[in-house]
């Protein structure tokens, strides 16, 4: 539609963040709920697990797919359909009291939500040049992170004096909200698109090349570890805090709220500070690895000493929102690393595949987590820490392996000369 100027930055950004607070509630409900959901459907720890993984099984499949229209098709129109199917998907559970009716409403939703964090992203940086791109990319992230705090402080409340149907109904109705506001003010930035140097026909760069270069291929893992303890905050991490640890309703909602709140904290400081180095001229390398790995590394530490070293109540809190915090800082710069060794052109898709890897994770995680509650005959403490311990142990040394394998600067210059077109201008500086 119009360029940069015939709509204000501000208010795209505004709809774009908005959508994605949406995406976060519509995805978490059903782990606030979880109590009552195993209670009134009388579920199984591995039945609860399966409808938790059910929302990934077309999460990744859906998010690439959709990533490769996101290179011919505007965003605008994309986000729409994404958010009209997210009502679908409430609507379903709203009305329908089944495991089934469950199932089918969480594979409904995650083929909605899939697309969503690479389209939004893809859309957002179209209002951005390739400099300024760390912060709208930090703003989507924030974003996600403003969801889990609505959602930790309304949800608990709305699913305990309403019931979690009117919880499921109420978001369909807000989903429907959105999008009639988007069809209102969305449009569509031009920021980087150069169609006469861009052929439609044919990628400025081979898939191969674009995919399995050690930095996107390394970045992706990193992203898909730090995403496991994610995914179960979409399943298992209320049940745990619950049944596992002895906490009421809305004490479980205010860990959540402070563990949410302090992410934002985190990625602003962690992104405003990358965006400060980048333009002082530091290396890339520096201002885009070197920071979210070493979160990685501690996040790592955290989770993996969890239930193992400490047993007390408050210091499993602590490592729990510790760790799960400074994981989540390395997918902002996972999202800017891709893009920036990108093409425009492909950077949709691009963002896509990576993003469709990282939520591979979730297909994986309430899964583990049922099985080794089954384990340890239904100890769900138990079962959910041994999960995070090899979690934190596994991002520990990906981390720790990040810091020599990925390297943009160079990955980006290798492109370059293998490609016959021409990637975004480079940030303010590059280094190996």
């Amino acid at each position: 539609m119009s360029i940069a100027t015939a709509r204000p930055r501000a208010l795209i950004m505004a709809l774009l963040m908005a959508v994605m607070v949406i995406s976060v509630l519509d995805k978490t409900i059903f782990a606030f709920a979880g109590v009552q959901i195993i209670e009134e459907l009388q579920l199984t720890p591995e039945q609860f697990g399966f409808v938790g993984s059910a929302f990934f099984f077309l999460y990744s499949i859906s998010g690439i797919a959709v990533g490769f229209l996101a290179n011919r098709y505007p965003t605008r129109w994309i986000l729409t359909l994404m958010a009209l199917v997210w009502t679908s998907a409430q609507l379903l559970v709203t009305f329908a009291g089944s495991l089934a009716a469950l199932t089918a409403s969480r594979l409904l939703l995650g083929a909605g939500c899939g697309p969503g964090t690479a389209v939004t992203q893809h859309a957002a940086f179209k209002w951005f040049g390739t400099r300024e791109q760390v912060l709208p990319a930090s703003l989507i992230q924030v974003s996600i992170m403003l969801g889990g705090l609505l959602g930790a402080l309304a949800l608990p409340y709305a699913i305990s004096h309403y019931g979690w149907r009117s919880a499921y109904l109420a978001l369909a109705l807000l989903s429907l909200g959105w999008v009639l506001a988007w069809l209102c003010y969305g449009a569509e930035g031009r920021h980087g698109e150069q169609p006469e140097q861009m052929p439609p026909s044919e990628p400025a760069i081979s898939y191969r090349h674009l995919l399995l270069n050690r930095t996107f291929v390394w970045i992706s893992l990193m992203c898909f570890v730090a995403y496991l303890p994610n995914a179960l905050s979409f399943s298992w991490s209320a049940v745990y805090l619950q049944k596992g640890l002895g906490l009421d309703p809305m004490q479980t909602g205010y860990v959540m709220f402070a563990a949410t709140f302090s992410i934002i904290l985190l990625n602003l400081l962690v992104s405003g500070l990358s965006q400060r180095l980048l333009k002082r001229g530091v290396s890339v390398q520096h201002s885009l690895v070197l920071l979210p790995m070493l979160c990685c590394i501690f996040g790592g530490l955290a989770l993996s000493t969890l239930g193992s070293v400490f047993n007390a109540l408050e210091a499993k809190l602590l490592l729990y929102v510790a760790g799960a915090v400074l994981l989540n800082s390395v997918f902002a710069f996972g999202m800017t690393i891709t893009s920036y060794i990108s093409p425009t052109r492909q950077r949709g898709a691009m963002l896509a595949i990576h993003v469709g890897c990282m939520t591979l994770s979730g297909m994986l995680a309430p899964w583990l987590v049922g099985k080794l509650v089954v384990l340890f005959d239904n100890d769900i403490a138990q079962g959910f820490e041994t999960a995070l311990n090899g979690i934190g142990l596994t991002a520990l040394a990906c981390a720790l392996l990040g810091l020599w394998v990925i390297t943009p600067g160079v990955t980006r210059e290798r492109l370059l000369a293998r490609g016959h077109d021409t990637l975004p201008n480079p940030a303010p500086a590059q280094a190996a």
